[in-house]
Parts: structure tokens; sequence; C-alpha cells
């Protein structure tokens, strides 16, 4: 019973040195969380998204080490229960009990421990899961794969650089001499939950060497690695994330024995690489955890645990051999450096394969000819990162990536005169679409003369579109003047690639859209362009209106003119028509004086009474009287008419 005893206080002692070095994690932990929060993601005072990214493994090494804090405590308060029941078991050995020592309803921490062990790691696990693949996916956009002109969570270069490098090395030390304490302490029973805490914490400060290396070289003015850093972080915590996701599954079929004290979140992957012990003796570990019997005692594990190291070296040196072979693709040039160093007379490798010394002692670069390349200068038909392809564009309707806080329009002059010539500037958001290509007779150029070409590409296009739009006019430029921008633009941007020694050749230039800024000013641009319509139509109407009261004038003047000229004609005319009639008529009058009387007279009955009733009367039969009836006839009456040709008349 004395043994006993000494084994529980002995026990306890642990119990209560693991409820500290929990505190102390938690602490540790949290300092760091709190400092890599503060001076990347808020402040954006560290740049690097490598040193944003270590605020993921600090911040689960805290959350682990609040479960190792309650599950120490539960465990202390589990052993005092012992004591206590040992001590009352002394007590009732010369005594009748009816219940057994194990049953008094006093003594509850150790169910509380075991239902803590059973339910509280699985939602743990699960939560974890959940609230990593969120992080995740959310810096997938707005960390690791950002837009160039976005500026989100990082910067791209800290502000100091040997400040930063100073601070992650101290991050890292603290980190990972604790991470360390722990993962050796780890195999005492008692101090098993701190296991996974050692492990994050020195993964996080794996994370921090990462932002040393590169603040030492942006120190040093090099180009710094945080690029390759940050993705590769990046997705060592999306595999861990997974990993964790098939643990939470698999825990619910796996088999298991009783005296398994290893939670659920624990990751397997990290301890192969942080438990102390070498790597093979981790995986063994691990199988046997997986599988709940010892798969390291077979003969098969065996085998594989002195062939893996000779395979893995065997396949990483013919990997290295491969490097001896390499092929110049259809559409490529390439250029051999051995060394470092380019040939002399700069000589270029047409398609086709190439032997060459292993890497990296010799290299060949291939160089894309044939291939179209672009860039874009001004807004991008773009949002939350996918390339967008509307049907129509509109002027009012947001359709381009607009989280730049930097403006895409150009200054565009107005066609003003006079005062408001000052004042005559207009903002032209235009999407410049630029494709080129790399020339063949300079592919040295292109290839070693600038570091990022298409960054500088980009930059020579937009300086050229900044000084041509200046001189241009605002309404031309969102109608007409498109073909005039693009061959000007091509001409422009052609003559400084070759002055820079780009090495490019100018493909085409497109212009995919030109409009007024679309937030405020494409609104009321709106309302001023239907104004100016409408004043043009207006403008129409009236010169069609004069026109047509001119034509309608002059046709008048036409028509009074032609009738003068007509009256004027026939009046000479018809006089001197008179006056030979009556020369003639004298004549015959002169003539025949009865001839020219009696004719006249017919004349007159004949034409002038041609649609009068006449009546012929003897004038030499004297006292006759005549009845004549002057009545017209109703209808027509053949008797009364004299000559049946009168019928149809």
């Amino acid at each position: 019973m004395q043994n006993e005893n000494t084994n529980l206080t002995a026990v306890l002692e642990r119990a209560g040195l693991a409820v500290k070095l929990s505190i102390i994690s938690c602490v540790l932990s949290a300092v760091l969380s709190i400092i890599i929060l503060l001076t990347g993601p808020v402040y954006e005072w560290a740049g690097f998204a490598t040193f944003t990214l270590s605020l993921i493994p600090f911040t689960i090494a805290f959350l682990c080490a609040l479960m190792a804090w309650i599950h120490s405590k539960l465990t202390e308060k589990a052993i005092r229960d012992e004591e206590e029941k040992v001590i009352l078991q002394k007590r009732k050995e010369s005594k009748l009990s009816i219940l057994e020592i194990s049953e008094d309803v006093r003594f509850t921490a150790g169910r509380n421990l075991l239902n803590f062990e059973k339910y509280v790691p699985s939602t743990v696990a699960a939560l974890m899961t959940v609230i990593l693949a969120f992080v995740l996916v959310y810096l997938w956009k707005a960390l690791i794969f950002r837009p160039e002109d976005a500026v989100t969570l990082a910067t791209g270069m800290p502000k100091q650089p040997i400040v930063l490098a100073f601070l992650s090395a101290m991050c890292a030390a603290f980190s990972l001499f604790l991470g360390i304490f722990l993962a050796g302490q780890s195999h005492v029973l008692e101090f098993r939950w701190l296991r996974p805490v050692g492990a994050w914490l020195m993964a996080g400060a794996l994370v921090m060497c990462f932002t040393l290396i590169s603040s030492l070289l942006a120190q040093f003015e090099f180009q710094p690695w945080d690029g390759f850093f940050s993705r590769f972080t990046y997705f060592a915590l999306a595999v861990l994330c997974a990993e964790l996701l098939l643990s939470f599954i698999s825990e619910f079929y796996r088999p298991r024995n009783q005296m398994e004290d290893r939670p659920v979140y624990e990751s397997r992957l990290l301890s192969l690489f942080t438990e102390p012990g070498g790597i093979m003796r981790n995986i063994a570990d691990s199988l046997d955890y997986q599988f709940g019997f010892k798969v390291s005692r077979t003969w098969i594990f065996g085998f594989f645990g002195r062939a893996i190291l000779p395979a893995i070296l065997l396949w990483l040196l013919l990997f290295w051999a491969f490097t001896i072979v390499t092929e110049v693709a259809p559409g490529e040039v390439g250029i051999r450096e051995r060394f470092g160093a380019v040939s002399k007379n700069k000589e270029t490798l047409d398609p086709g394969i190439y032997f060459k010394l292993p890497w990296p002692f010799e290299t060949i670069r291939r160089i894309p000819i044939d291939k179209i390349q672009e860039v874009v200068v001004g807004s991008r038909f773009e949002k939350d990162g996918k390339v967008l392809k509307p049907g129509v564009v509109l002027w009012t309707t947001a359709h381009a990536e607009s989280n730049s806080p930097i403006s895409t329009g150009f200054l565009v002059a107005n066609d003003m005169i006079g005062a408001e010539v000052a004042s005559a500037v207009s903002i032209l958001e235009i999407t410049l679409p630029i494709n080129y290509r790399v020339r063949k007779d300079q592919v040295y150029n292109y290839a070693f003369k600038f570091e990022n070409v298409q960054r500088m590409v980009k930059d020579v296009s937009e300086q050229e579109a900044t000084r041509y739009f200046a001189s241009t006019d605002f309404i031309k430029d969102m109608s007409s003047g498109r073909e005039t921008i693009v061959q000007a633009l091509k001409t422009r941007i052609q003559a400084e690639a070759d002055r820079l020694g780009l090495g490019i050749e100018i493909d085409c230039v497109n212009v995919n859209d030109a409009h007024p800024p679309v937030k405020d000013v494409a609104p009321a641009f709106q309302d001023v362009l239907a104004a100016q319509e409408q004043v043009k139509t207006l403008i129409y109407e009236a010169t069609a209106q004069a026109e047509k009261v001119e034509a309608e004038g002059k046709i008048k003047s036409m028509e009074i003119t032609s009738n003068a000229q007509a009256y004027s004609y026939n009046v000479s005319t018809v006089a001197e028509a008179d006056a030979f009639r009556f020369k003639s008529q004298l004549t015959a009058y002169q003539a025949q004086p009865k001839l020219f009387r009696l004719r006249t007279y017919l004349d007159f009955l004949e034409i002038d009474c041609k649609d009068l009733r006449k009546y012929i009367i003897s004038a030499n039969i004297p006292s006759q009287i005549f009845e004549v009836n002057m009545e017209e006839n109703p209808r027509l009456d053949l008797l009364n008419s004299g000559d049946i040709n009168e019928l149809g008349k």
C-alpha cells in the first residue's frame, strides 16, 4: 500500500508539471500569434506572406496547449480521487461496506476524464479542420495567389528586413526549444498530450526560419524566396488539413486498444519528423497505431526498413542522371549555360534533343519564340480572379476587377478652346490587350537583359498609352478613333521596346472597351451624351426645316417667274397675232366687203353660237305669225330630233 501511495504521489507531481508546461505553452504560442497578427496582417509591417502563414501553426499550437491543460487538470483531479480512494480503503478494511470504493459518487473526476477523452478531441479535430480549411481557402486568393496589384495581408517586401530577421530568429528559437522539450517529455504518459503542441511549435519554427532566410536575402539586396517558401508552406498546411480530416473520419472505424492515449487531432505526419528516435521508428509507431497491432514486428516491415534508404538514394541518383538529357520543343530556341556562362558567339539551339552536363553544372534555357504572349493595360475583365465574358458591356455596370487602390484610367484631352482649355481633361478607362512574341535574332536580350520582360512590356505599354491619350480627344477615343489608337500605340510601343532592347515584336494591340469611370462618372456622362445627342437632333431638325423652306421658296420663285414669262410671251404673241389677223381681215374687207361681212356673220353663228338653238325664217313672207316653244325637252325624244347623230351628244 505504501508503494501505491508513492506511485500516485509521483504521478500527481508529473500531472502538476504537465499543467505548468501546458500553461507555458499556451502563453508562448499566444504571444507569438499576437506578434505575428499585429506585424503581419494588421499593420503589414512584415510584408512577407510566409511570415503571415506562420500564424496558423502557432494558433493551432495554442489550441493544442489549451486542450493539454484541460486534460492535465482533469488527470490531476482524477489522481487526487485515486489517493482519496486509497485512504478510504484503508479506513474501511476493518468495516463492512455495502458500496464499493470505486462506485462512490464523490469520485467523479475519473468519469469526467474518460468522457473528455472520448468526445472532446474528436469535436476539436472537426472544428480545427473546418476552420483551417476556411482559412486556407481565403488565403488562396488573398495571400498566396493574389493578383500583382492586390494589397492584401502582405505587401511583398518588409519595411525593415534586418529587424524582421531578428524577430523571426527569436520566434524560431523560443518555439523550437520549447517544441523539442515538449516532444521529449511526451514519452512520459502524463505529458503525452503535449506532443501535438511540440510538433506544431517546431512547424512554426521552421516557417520562421523560412522568413529569416527571405529577410536576410532582402537585406543584402538579393531576390527573396518568399514566393517559393509561402507556396511550400501553404501546400504543407493543406496536406496537414487533409490529414486532420482523414484522422477524424478514420477514428470511427480503426481498431484501438484501451491503453492508447493519443488525441485525434495529433498529426502523424508532423510526428514523423518531430518525435525523437528516427523516422523509421516513427513510421512504425504510426502504422502500429493505425492497424491496432505490431505491424513493425513483421518481416515485411523489417525488409522495407532495411531497403528503403538505399532505394531512395538510388532513385534520387537516377533522377539526377536523367538531367543530362533535355529537349528543345518546336517553337522554341535553347540557350546553353555551362557553369552559369553562355557561349561567346551567342549561338542558339534549334528544336531537338540535346545532351549536357548534369544539373546544376549545365542547363539549357528554353525560350518560346512562336508563342503569343499577352499583357493587359488598364482594367481587366475579371471578378474574384475569374475571367468574365459579358455579352454586352455597359458603362453604368461594373464589369472589371476594381480592387486596386490605383486608378487604371488615363487622362485624355477634350475638344475645347478658349478659357476652358486649362480644365479640358477627362479620365478614360480602357482595356488594351497587347500581344507580342520573342524575336529569334534577339533571344539573348529577352533572356538576360531584363529580369521580368513581361513586367517591362506592361510598364512600357502603360507609359506610351499615357503619353498618347494625353494628346487625343476624349469622345473620339470612345467612338471613331479606335483604329487610330491601335495603330499609334503599336508603333509607339514597338519603338520604345526596340530602344530598350527587350527583344520582342509587338504582334497587335486591341481595344476591348473605352468608357468613363463606371462608379460615379458614367451615369452622369450618360446624361451628358444624351443631351449632346438631343442638341444634335435639334440642329439636324432645324437644318432640315431651313432646307425645306429654302427649297419651297425657290420653287415658288421659279413658278412666279415662269408664269410671268408665260404671260409676257402670251401677251406679246397674241398682240402680234391680232395685229396680223386685223391686217388680213382689212385686206379681205377691202377686196370683197359684202362677202367678208357674210362670212364673218356665218363664222359667228358657227363658232360663237354653236351651242344655241337656231331658227331660220324667210324675210320675204309678210304677215306670217310664228309660235315658237322655247322650253327644253325633259327627256330625249327621237321624234323631235332632226339628226340621229345628235343622240350621243
